[in-house]
């Protein structure tokens, strides 16, 4: 599948998601897309950048590129943008790194990442659009919720949960069974040891709400 990646930052998500695509035959990264102006009719990594994402429909036909790749690490913006690729009639393939562990009994959604080294083991469930970066473990029956984003050397112990649009620091940890609501933000090296409501963040060991601990 001939493929647009959109996202052309090259010290950011581009080149991790790039090296993935080359790693075998099964996709072919085509050409960049960027809401950033002066990129339009750059060369990023050996690819032009065709312009904004919402307005290369007609280049993107014309090269024959059926899928896209959201590569951008924050939340919101990749749902977004993937809803406009989505409206070009692009499919959204998910995104495995060869030294990637994805247990036959887990589940992992359209459009999602698996960076080196992820484990996802039996009964766990990654959700639509959801970045698992580098060395992070989603251990059993854990279920990740969509568009999320977990960074690297995370580990969500079993039976853990998070809901939509989370965003888990570097080296945090989630106990067996706890729940992180919706638009939450956990710190990076943060272990979280209780229910976490949506839209807070919560920082420290063990983690508590970022205004709090500024009081302390």
């Amino acid at each position: 599948m001939k493929l647009l990646i959109v996202g052309a930052r090259t010290d950011g998500q581009a080149h991790v998601v790039l090296e993935v695509i080359q790693s075998d035959d099964t996709h072919q990264a085509v050409a960049f897309a960027d809401e950033t102006p002066e990129l339009k009719g750059q060369q990023v990594l050996g690819r032009p950048v065709l312009g904004d994402p919402a307005e290369v429909a007609e280049q993107v036909a014309e090269l024959g590129i059926t899928g896209a790749f959201i590569a951008v690490g924050a939340p919101q913006p990749r749902a977004r943008l993937a809803k406009i690729c989505q409206a070009m009639g692009l499919s959204l393939p998910t995104l495995i790194h060869p030294t990637a562990y994805l247990s036959p009994e887990a589940k992992i959604g359209e459009g999602a990442f698996l960076g080196a080294g992820v484990q996802v083991l039996p009964g766990a469930s990654v959700g639509d659009l959801c970045r698992v970066n580098a060395g992070t473990i989603v251990s059993h029956h854990v279920r990740v919720g969509y568009c999320n984003t977990i960074g690297p050397n995370a580990t969500l112990a079993g039976r853990s949960s998070t809901e939509s649009f989370v965003f888990l620091g570097a080296g945090c940890t989630l106990l067996p069974e706890v729940k992180v609501g919706a638009r939450t933000t956990v710190g990076a090296g943060a272990v979280v040891t209780h229910n976490v409501p949506p839209d807070l963040t919560v920082v420290g060991v063990p983690a508590r709400p970022l205004d709090c601990g500024s009081r302390q």
